[in-house]
């Protein structure tokens, strides 16, 4: 039989037979097993066939009552086709359907009909903006096209398409924010949760392709935004910035009066491979600046929660300064950032007092930070207890931010359990369930608090370490990567993982410190200069990078690292491009113990995190809130890189374990540690 007649064949019975229609659309290769197919007829059923396509190329030539589709009231047998016509031929049998993404916006009354893109919108008017996967959709207002790779998408993978406002600009409506599509086996995209059906287009296949929002523009004119995110089991992997110029009497203008532009990026490609490896968030946190004076936080969660809350600069900056003073006061005694001089307190056995003290004010502090953003993001106490709900239990946690925010949020200190934070410092007490796994040495991951059950949950007057988002959570705080390659999810390595490292040879704790990392098995190069860092990170195929340096700022606002000897030149983040280091297999992570450093803030760091990033290549950066000290740096250091290096846990188990373990050794300021990375992020066996 000839393919195309065996193709006809199979695209009867769909039609004919609902048990086989079924089966067909939810598993088509299952469903042609019990035909002996050509290659060529069964690449095309299984690649270019689905539900979407088969209704709008398909349904006309058949009765409604074989198959409810939308088309002609004047069914054809397929042998009646002129064979030019036939879908079959269209792009040859073995072209894949594109994957670009389109958006754009349309009227309310003529949904399906995109807007020219160089015509601004009328003020106080209700449109469509819409979001389709394939062909490029003629009046799509992305200024560059981006394309979803069908080849290593995960089987039948569902992406959430999600907006957002800002305040007083372009208008969304609860309910009608949130959208669903998913990639078919056979690489087209389909829509399986509306967010809103316009009524004109009730019953179109339109609707199965095609998503679309209802907006509202202001009443004054101007420039005005909102924000559109893609998630892929709540990680966010890209996200658009959508501006809209709106004017009383519009008329085409020269530029654009409508554009799309991606600005923030984990996987510019949306690869398939990249996204399944990522594992699944529990929530996901963009922060970005709103370029009014304040910072926005988008939440996106299980279960479709959404939502979002601004705070002004000063207001958030406040609240981090604050986080960040407690954690200064547990580690020398004060909340002022440090100075040469300064000494640790957190040395010798466990002292419960000493910990009591600093995890109440802790707690204190993160439960306010945590506050200020709830309060406005839930809008009231349900939705309010309908997060924390979500995030009792623990899971994977993604915050993500642009490479030009500035303000890095220490999601680590925040704490979500009750308090009443009216009381004087000696109200308060530490939970007994937690004090008993300190004195028994039970496993603190394994006991009912770190698993979301602590029982004294509800006791306002009660502190339990598990209400911290870093002793609960995995955190992966990736930054955007729009001008680097894909961020991996892996890095192969061989039977024992080889860490290079770049030290501050004054260090007393040095030599000990190499020793029992060579007893571990993980010590590959290592550097005692700045010339012989950049020399060997040039030439690493080492899992990690390892500095245990100092660092700080130059006059010039410039952050730099300082190994070898302070009479060394210092390692700034234009070496990386001056030296050519960009690694190709394997990307390493790239973990910063900047040990008593003074003036190297997160976000003075951000741009050395992003050179390591974007013009290194690294898979992610590991740094810290506040500077550290020795003990505190090696302790940390040893734990993480057992469990990530040699137990092969993710960066963000790590991460979580090795914070867990120095609390176990009775020290709170495992907090401190910042991943600059997927949580999910894996060291996995060469193949």
């Amino acid at each position: 039989m000839d393919w195309k007649e065996e193709i006809k064949q199979v695209i009867r019975r769909i039609a004919e037979d609902e048990i086989f229609r079924q089966a067909f659309f939810s598993d088509p290769e299952a469903a042609l097993a019990e035909y002996a197919l050509s290659k060529r007829a069964y690449r095309y059923l299984t690649t270019r066939v689905d539900e979407a396509t088969f209704a709008e190329e398909y349904g006309k030539f058949f009765p409604q009552e074989s198959l409810i589709v939308r088309g002609d009231d004047t069914p054809r047998d397929l042998g009646d086709l002129d064979e030019a016509a036939l879908p079959i031929d269209r792009g040859g049998d073995d072209a894949l359907p594109k994957r670009i993404v389109s958006t754009g916006f349309s009227t309310d009354v003529q949904p399906d009909d995109p807007l020219d893109s160089h015509t601004p919108l009328t003020p106080a008017t209700d449109y469509y903006y819409w979001f389709e996967v394939g062909e490029r959709v003629a009046g799509s207002v992305e200024v560059t096209d981006v394309e979803l790779p069908v080849e290593k998408l995960p089987p039948e993978a569902r992406l959430h398409v999600v907006l957002f406002a800002f305040e007083g600009e372009m208008a969304i409506f609860p309910g009608a924010d949130v959208g669903q599509i998913k990639i078919g086996r056979n690489g087209r995209v389909r829509v399986t949760k509306p967010a809103a059906v316009p009524d004109s287009l009730a019953g179109s296949t339109l609707l199965t392709r095609r998503l679309f929002f209802p907006v509202r523009t202001p009443a004054q004119a101007g420039d005005h935004r909102l924000r559109c995110n893609i998630y892929y089991q709540q990680t966010l992997v890209q996200s658009r910035l959508v501006t809209v110029r709106v004017e009383p009497n519009p008329v085409p203008q020269d530029e654009a009066a409508l554009k799309a532009e991606v600005d923030y990026t984990l996987s510019r490609t949306l690869d398939g491979s990249q996204l399944h490896g990522m594992g699944q968030n529990r929530l996901s946190l963009m922060l970005n600046d709103n370029g009014n004076g304040t910072h926005g936080f988008r939440f996106f969660g299980e279960s479709e929660f959404k939502n979002d809350a601004a705070l002004g600069a000063g207001e958030l900056g406040d609240l981090i300064n604050k986080a960040r003073g407690a954690l200064r006061k547990a580690a020398w005694g004060d909340e002022e950032p440090y100075l040469e001089g300064k000494t640790y307190r957190y040395g010798g056995r466990i002292n419960l007092s000493r910990l009591t003290d600093d995890l109440v004010r802790l707690a204190i502090r993160g439960y306010r930070f945590y506050d200020a953003i709830i309060n406005q993001l839930a809008g009231d106490a349900d939705q309010a207890r309908a997060l924390a709900d979500l995030m009792l239990k623990p899971g994977q946690v993604q915050i993500a931010s642009k490479q030009s925010a500035r303000l890095v949020v220490p999601a680590a200190l925040f704490y979500d359990y009750p308090l009443d934070d009216g009381r004087s410092s000696s109200d308060y007490s530490l939970c007994a369930t937690f004090i008993q796994s300190l004195k028994t040495s039970a496993p603190l991951p394994d006991t009912a608090c770190f698993q979301g059950n602590c029982p004294r949950h509800d006791d306002d007057t009660v502190i339990c370490p598990s209400g911290f988002w870093g002793y609960r959570h995995s955190l992966g705080l990736p930054v955007s990567v729009n001008q680097a390659p894909d961020a991996p999810p892996e890095i192969p390595s061989p039977n024992r993982p080889i860490v290079d490292i770049s030290v501050f040879t004054g260090f007393e704790s040095l030599p000990q410190h190499l020793q029992q990392l060579q007893a571990m098995g993980i010590v590959g190069e290592r550097a005692d200069s700045r010339d012989e860092t950049l020399e060997m990170l040039k030439e690493t195929h080492a899992q990690m990078v390892y500095f245990y340096c100092h660092g700080g700022i130059t006059n010039e606002n410039i952050p730099f690292l300082q190994v070898g000897t302070d009479h060394d030149p210092r390692l700034t983040p234009s070496n990386l491009r001056s030296k050519r280091i960009r690694w190709q297999e394997p990307r390493p992570l790239v973990f910063i113990n900047g040990c008593h450093t003074t003036a190297l803030s997160p976000e003075a760091a951000i741009d050395l995190v992003s050179g390591f990033v974007e013009n290194a290549r690294a898979a992610g950066v590991v740094g810290t809130e506040i500077t550290i000290f020795e003990p505190m740096a090696v302790m940390f250091a040893e734990a993480c890189f057992d469990r990530f290096l040699l137990k092969r846990q993710t960066l963000g188990e790590a991460i979580r374990g090795a914070r867990l373990a120095m609390l176990q050794a009775g020290n709170p300021l495992g907090l401190v540690y910042i991943p600059f990375a997927m949580a999910g992020l894996k060291v996995v066996e060469q193949s």
